[in-house]
């Protein structure tokens, strides 16, 4: 049985160490055949990108040909027509997957220190440079001089073609990693223009490049860093092209549990890490069923991996504008939603932009087209509604423990603990709501968010729908019919001196407009009907069993 190499995604090391693989090697054929001098493909975080890149690295590298040539010994790339292009090119493979820094200054000396090492493993091409070039592959490979390192990768491929007289493959692996991070940290328009020069002067307009294939998680906007690039063939999970070589198929992840003799259900397995849905084609989290084939144990695997800081951050300043969206997308439903497949840092509250990041991302994954810009769009696996349970709520509501108390003090009808409880997260997360005119409504929103998640497997949780005589604000209908169902209605007075007014009139509004009658029609025999109000980091509860 082949050991589970978890986390490695060098093609070689797998290869080398006879680890599990699952043969992708038809992307070098799909690679080859396309004309398209530069092509980029977009796919959330370990689907296999770098691990894909690295395979195209070592099919292609000129420098160790016969070696390389036995990796893909039993593989279907050995038998295609296309394996003559093996061993053939110069290769620049960088990677920018770990380049992540909370300043400007700590950035570009990662930036600085990746492309030295990039120029030590060509340290052998001085020996052929003239006065000038020397001096400038030494300012960059001695770090003497780092004025002209946005020219670094287009001069590397100059120097490249002019050693092995044959164009130079460009392989550039999560090339947007060190923008969203520089978006998260608050300086991506100091280094804006630092990654327009590069990738600019690299792939617009040199002679020096054969091909280049970058991948990333973002198609960021030509507008931004990819500004006068028109030669750019974007493959993003909303195309078919390559669609089948970032997760694994059905029929692959059969195979795969077979061959470890693993006793298995694979409704639960689709259930937890199927649903992916990339330009047609369904498939698993790579990262999750290896992790799954290792420890042989259902649980949330590729959603802690990362901090989802940039998720969190993009949510929290969306505010209000897209709750009702993800209320639906938390229990469950389908959204339609009009994408915006240009991603522009400076707008992502944007709503069209918001969907297309959460759905890039792996949070959420197109269902089907229904325009050419208009998409559904649901979550699509239990593993990511594990994120948004447990990410959302610690990011929102003061972390799982903390709301999972509140909510049972309100589930057993004990009011008193549970204003104890709200008042205290209130305190703790003051910098998770806008204390301003409109935060009532936006606490408010959050709350029935994190109940919805929280609770969505013992109850079924209607919100701002018509019952009786009116639409109430939230509703929890218990699958147990014999627990405590609950109707709650907000209130939000302008002034603190009525919120124990509006909290009595919540409640007389739940009663006068009969708002349980869609619960006792279902069974329900014991109801709690919860008036609250809120000003600011102040509110009111009152309630009452029926």
């Amino acid at each position: 049985m082949k050991p589970i190499g978890i986390g490695i995604d060098d093609f070689k090391e797998l290869i080398e160490m006879n680890g599990f693989y699952v043969d992708k090697t038809k992307f070098i054929e799909d690679i080859v055949k396309d004309i398209s001098k530069v092509q980029l493909i977009t796919r959330p975080r370990r689907f296999g990108k770098t691990l894909n890149m690295s395979m195209l690295k070592y099919f292609y590298d000129i420098n160790d040909r016969d070696k390389n040539k036995k990796l893909f010994n039993g593989l279907y790339i050995e038998n295609s027509p296309t394996f003559e292009e093996r061993g053939k090119y110069p290769v620049i493979f960088l990677s920018f997957k770990d380049i992540k820094e909370d300043t400007v200054e700590k950035m570009f000396i990662k930036i600085g220190n990746l492309i030295k090492g990039l120029y030590n493993s060509f340290n052998y091409l001085r020996e052929n440079l003239n006065p000038s070039d020397l001096m400038d592959f030494d300012n960059i490979w001695l770090m003497k001089d780092e004025s002209n390192l946005s020219n670094s990768l287009l001069n590397l491929s100059r120097y490249l073609k002019e050693f092995y007289n044959e164009e130079v493959i460009l392989l550039l692996d999560e090339y947007d990693t060190p923008i969203i991070s520089a978006y998260e940290y608050g300086y991506y328009d100091e280094i804006k223009n630092f990654f327009i020069s590069m990738y600019g002067s690299v792939l617009k307009g040199n002679p020096s490049l054969k091909k280049a294939v970058l991948t990333g998680i973002m198609r960021i906007s030509k507008e931004n860093i990819f500004s006068g690039l028109n030669n750019i063939k974007v493959n993003s999970i909303l195309d078919e092209n390559f669609s089948q070589y970032f997760g694994l198929t059905e029929e692959e992840v059969e195979e795969a549990l077979k061959d470890y003799e693993i006793e298995y259900r694979l409704d639960e397995i689709q259930t937890w890490y199927n649903g992916y849905n990339f330009g047609g084609t369904r498939v698993y989290n790579p990262f999750s069923i290896t992790s799954y084939l290792d420890r042989k144990k259902i649980m949330p695997y590729w959603v802690n991996t990362s901090s989802n800081t940039l998720i969190n951050k993009v949510l929290r300043e969306a505010g209000n504008s897209i709750f009702n969206d993800l209320s639906k997308l938390f229990q469950g439903e389908i959204i339609e939603k009009t994408i915006d497949v240009y991603s522009n840092f400076n707008e992502l509250r944007n709503s069209e932009q918001i969907w297309y990041l959460l759905a890039n991302s792996g949070y959420l994954t197109p269902v089907k087209e229904i325009d050419y810009d208009k998409y559904s769009l649901k979550i699509p696996n239990e593993e990511v509604h594990s994120f948004f349970e447990r990410d959302f709520i610690k990011s929102f509501l003061g972390g799982k423990d903390n709301f999972d108390n509140l909510l049972k003090y309100l589930l057993d009808g004990n009011l008193e603990d549970f204003s104890y409880e709200l008042e205290n997260i209130l305190l703790i997360n003051t910098s998770c709501f806008d204390f301003s005119a409109n935060a009532s409504e936006g606490y408010y929103h959050v709350f029935i968010l994190g109940m919805i998640l929280a609770l969505r497997r013992e109850y079924f949780i209607h919100s701002n729908r018509e019952s009786g005589r009116g639409r109430y604000d939230i509703l929890l209908e218990p699958k147990d019919k014999n627990k405590l169902g609950l109707i709650i209605e907000f209130k939000a007075p302008k002034e603190k001196e009525n919120l124990e007014k509006e909290c009595k009139e919540a409640l007389k509004q739940i009663e006068d407009k009969k708002y349980e009658v869609e619960l006792k029609e279902r069974g329900i025999k014991k109801i709690l009907l919860v008036g609250m109000a809120f000003y600011k980091r102040d509110f009111k509860i009152i309630g009452k069993v029926i």
